[in-house]
């Protein structure tokens, strides 16, 4: 039996796709639980024993055994387009096409095929004949010209998926590119090789494999972290825009449009500048390193919303820049718990400020006013006295306990004008509190305004520049401004 075989060089082309469809029946085996990852292996491992049968063939030196490899070989090739049809439509939408109606459909032709290429030498349908000229031509039979006719309708078919998946999915439009032209390739090398216009020991459907091996291990087509990837960047909360060195839009997700109320058709290619001006400069310089942050807002009131918008630079393997990632955070939710806590912080300085003021007032206030009943009293027993005096006829007496009533008089005198001016100063602190209606700073103004009425001494307030009233709380304002 091995007379009938001896090696030739032409054999190489035959194991070298051998070797690569077993590496990629290993690698598709790995990631079973992936979609698209079963047909896939099931194809390429009828793409190995096509392979293998081939290598047969070319080593064979008997023309029977030839023939036999031949025929067996072409067992595989129906088989062979199906599972590649299978992996295409489970590529391009998971669960969706390839149910098991449309499998157990598919799988009717690869059975009638291999009955009647089995019975062949009964009713000779598939092969009529066969022609040696150091190759084997077959003489095809009426059978074999409607499966190769529907060999390029499954062919047709997968064209037609894979240009719905490139119109549809902007990702998957490179590895798409890729398969196209290998699936198309292998299918010319297999026209061209049936019409006997080129004769070549290399198997058919290489291209289609090395193809699809470019895409596996380039773009990783089987793997599920870019899928992982995707759908995270799909259910994040967050809006996320992918701009070019331009400025444009290239990419965005699911909460980007609902934030920008734009469809990611509308999206794609938009300037930056024309759709959010605030932004523009945050992708003046894409070489600058880091994240930058700019705060903006969308809508009308009361609907509007603020959203945190922080750039970063996105830069290849060389760190060359080659866009921006913008990553939108709705922070209205933020906001509104700021200043709710900002106005409960501001009524509590307030509630504060009244009760050191009510202790101000009891302790100098009412202390003032005690001491100025005590000084009526003082008034009162002065006049008292003068009366007695005045009644004794002593003249003299009575005109030192007026002049004293007098003194006791201008002091209590004195004492009121103080606590008046107190009283007003009070006044003003409690009506200029410091609010979201009047800010700090002119707050503090119009009391200097009030204080050089009440007082006639001339004020003047000075402030750094650049210094805003949101750098302090509002108890820490209410504390300065007292």
């Amino acid at each position: 039996m091995t007379s009938n075989y001896a090696y030739t060089p032409s054999i190489w082309p035959s194991v070298f796709t051998l070797l690569l469809l077993i590496a990629l029946v290993a690698y598709s085996c790995n990631r079973r639980s992936v979609p698209g990852a079963t047909p896939f292996m099931v194809a390429c491992l009828f793409a190995a024993a096509w392979a293998a049968t081939s290598l047969m063939e070319v080593a064979a030196v008997d023309v029977q055994a030839k023939i036999f490899w031949f025929k067996f070989q072409r067992l595989f090739q129906i088989p062979l387009i199906t599972a590649t049809t299978c992996f295409v439509l489970e590529y391009a939408w998971p669960g969706r096409w390839l149910t098991r109606r449309n499998l157990i459909l598919l799988s009717i032709p690869c059975l009638l095929g291999l009955i009647l290429i089995l019975t062949n030498n009964l009713h000779q349908l598939v092969w009529r004949g066969f022609e040696v000229d150091g190759k084997i031509f077959p003489i095809r039979g009426p059978v074999n010209w409607m499966y190769l006719g529907y060999t390029l309708g499954l062919t047709m078919l997968n064209l037609i998926v894979f240009i719905w998946l490139f119109v549809r999915s902007p990702q998957h439009r490179w590895p798409v590119v890729i398969m196209v032209s290998g699936m198309v390739a292998g299918r010319l090398l297999f026209l061209l090789q049936t019409a006997q216009i080129i004769q070549s020991e290399l198997p058919p459907f290489v291209f289609e494999f090395l193809m699809y091996a470019i895409a596996l291990f380039g773009f990783r087509i089987l793997d599920p972290i870019p899928l992982a990837r995707q759908t995270a960047i799909d259910q994040l909360p967050a809006g996320m825009l992918v701009l070019d060195p331009q400025g444009n839009i290239v990419s965005s997700n699911p909460a980007a449009q609902s934030i920008l109320g734009l469809p990611a058709k509308r999206l794609l290619g938009r300037s930056i500048q024309d759709l959010l001006p605030a932004c523009a400069g945050l992708v003046q310089d894409l070489q600058t390193g880091g994240a930058s942050r700019v705060e903006i807002s969308l809508g009308g009131r009361p609907d509007t919303r603020y959203y945190q918008v922080e750039a970063s630079a996105l830069n290849d393997w060389r760190g060359l820049a080659v866009g921006r990632l913008l990553m939108l955070r709705d922070v209205t939710g933020q906001k509104q718990a700021q200043a709710q806590l900002l106005e409960q912080q501001r009524a509590l300085a307030m509630l504060q400020e009244r009760e050191q003021l009510a202790r101000e007032l009891h302790d100098s206030t009412g202390q003032v006013l005690g001491y100025a009943g005590f000084q009526l009293e003082v008034v009162h027993d002065r006049v008292l006295d003068g009366q007695t005096a005045l009644s004794a006829g002593k003249v003299e007496e009575v005109h030192t306990q007026l002049v004293e009533a007098g003194y006791q008089l201008t002091r209590l005198s004195n004492i009121v004008v103080e606590a008046h001016a107190d009283l007003r100063e009070y006044i003003l602190n409690l009506r200029l509190a410091p609010s979201d209606q009047r800010p700090f700073f002119a707050t503090l103004q119009h009391y200097l305004d009030g204080y050089s009425q009440n007082y006639g001494i001339q004020t003047e307030l000075s402030a750094r520049a650049g210094v805003e009233d949101e750098w302090m709380d509002a108890e820490v304002q209410m504390q300065l401004f007292r």
